[in-house]
């Protein structure tokens, strides 16, 4: 809710009318257009496979 009333500038009729998909797009994109990073995907089935078996 701080990103949604902080840096979105978002009322709480939108903040609570809006989907858990589209709060976060809404964070994805402002951290895009003010230089944030991109998010990295996550490991690939065999990346995880490696990693369980080292770590269990």
């Amino acid at each position: 809710m701080r990103g949604a009333f902080g840096f979105l500038k978002w009322t709480p009729d939108v903040f609570w009318a809006s989907t858990l998909t589209e709060y976060f797009m809404a964070i994805e994109g402002h951290n895009e257009a003010n230089g944030g990073k991109k998010k990295v995907d996550g490991p690939s089935d065999d990346e995880m496979a490696k990693m369980l078996a080292k770590y269990g």
